[in-house]
């Protein structure tokens, strides 16, 4: 019966956000209140407090910060799951404001603050916010998260500042192909296609082990340069790497533009009728 009642205020909220019945909100807020409900879950204050203010305009700063401060500093969840909200349903500025707070008034910060401030700081293309977080992030010792190291470094990609990127990804401790795959990301995006391919021979020396996106970002670097022999040579790594190339239409993708580009028409008109079949190379 308890849980029924926590279900259906779940949804009377979800109903308030798409209808922006700020009245009906309040109502909610004052019941969870006289019923002590408001404290018994983090989640009743993080969904209350998105509720209120996710269709607020931008700059009512004013209100998410009493809202926040309603909060124990103490505990970092019920701020995590709203700066995961906002970061999550595109009120970009709402979640660097949530992290400011966070950090201001002394709520410990974690892997998903600095993950979801970074994804943030993104969407705002706001690089001033994404340099201020990797400072912190060095200064508090996150940097040994792979995770933050990632969100990072995809961040810089992202804004076309690849070279912070590439040093981004030198600073992190222990590198996996999540974070190699941002910065070779990074690369394609700015047409930097030898760099790209650079950075694959620094991942395999770095004992990462290429997969699909790794290898779809090695054809796209190919045609690129036009660089068709060695478009061959990643088309045969595809074939014994990839057991499931059919249903893998990126790759199938990447695989035709990189012959068309590389002006072997013919070969491009090959792979696209084989798709789905699998390949003989």
């Amino acid at each position: 019966m308890f849980i029924q009642k926590l279900d259906s205020i779940n949804g009377f909220l979800r109903h308030c956000f798409q209808t922006k019945n700020v009245r009906a909100i309040k109502k909610v807020h004052a019941h969870l209140l006289r019923t002590g409900l408001l404290f018994i879950s983090p989640s009743f204050e993080s969904k209350l407090i998105f509720t209120y203010t996710a269709f607020l305009h931008r700059n009512n700063s004013k209100t998410v910060t009493a809202l926040l401060k309603c909060i124990n500093p103490a505990n970092q969840l019920p701020f995590n799951m709203i700066l995961s909200d906002y970061s999550r349903n595109g009120f970009s500025f709402l979640a660097l404001q949530t992290f400011s707070f966070m950090h201001t008034n002394g709520v410990p910060l974690d892997t998903y603050s600095f993950c979801c401030s970074s994804v943030a700081s993104c969407s705002m293309k706001d690089v001033k916010f994404g340099a201020q977080i990797h400072s912190l992030v060095e200064k508090s010792g996150w940097l040994s998260s792979v995770f933050v190291g990632s969100a990072l470094v995809d961040l810089y990609a992202k804004l076309s500042l690849i070279n912070d990127a590439a040093k981004m990804f030198d600073e992190i401790p222990v590198k996996n192909i999540v974070c190699a795959n941002a910065l070779l990301s990074g690369y394609g995006e700015a047409n930097q296609w030898v760099e790209g391919l650079e950075f694959v021979r620094k991942m395999l020396a770095l004992n990462l082990k290429c997969d699909h996106f790794t290898l779809s970002a090695m054809l796209r670097a190919c045609a690129g340069l036009s660089a068709i022999e060695l478009g061959r040579q990643v088309h045969g790594s595809v074939i014994r790497m990839v057991s499931d190339l059919e249903d893998d239409v990126f790759l199938q993708s990447s695989l035709i533009e990189m012959y068309g580009k590389c002006g072997l028409v013919g070969k491009a008109w090959q792979v696209f009728n084989l798709s789905g079949f699998g390949y003989n190379g």
